[in-house]
């Protein structure tokens, strides 16, 4: 089945499935997608990459907090997966002494397929 990359058609994929429901409950997604029909709005930022972007702008400010962050923990945790196959999670939590109240975080940071959660391979990761 071909993926098609426009809002409120068949098979647009996740993230448009996903703005199509957002647009439901939000007045203000509902002004932006009626100005996208409209063609009042020509770059409106729903495109099949602006994922991908958003994803990164994400990594960017959470690595900012990471790196002044005085005090964190790092934890990994396996356990398998629906596919049955063993993975690792990568779970960082840190302070925001900068805030007030301070605030503790915690990041998941990456999945980590693993064939062996014995100590001696883990700990060649």
């Amino acid at each position: 089945m071909k993926k098609n990359k426009k809002i409120y058609q068949e098979s647009n994929g996740n993230f448009l499935s996903l703005i199509e429901m957002i647009t439901e409950f939000d007045p203000i997604m509902q002004e932006h997608i009626h100005g996208i029909k409209n063609d009042k709005i020509h770059n409106h930022y729903l495109g099949h990459n602006i994922k991908n972007d958003l994803i990164n702008l994400l990594a960017i400010e959470i690595k900012i907090k990471i790196m002044n962050a005085k005090y964190y923990s790092i934890i990994f945790d396996c356990t398998p997966g629906i596919s049955h196959q063993e993975q690792m999670s990568f779970v960082l939590r840190c302070m925001d002494i900068s805030s007030t109240p301070i605030q503790l975080n915690k990041y998941l940071l990456e999945f980590l397929k693993v064939n062996d959660t014995s100590g001696n391979f883990l700990m060649l990761l």
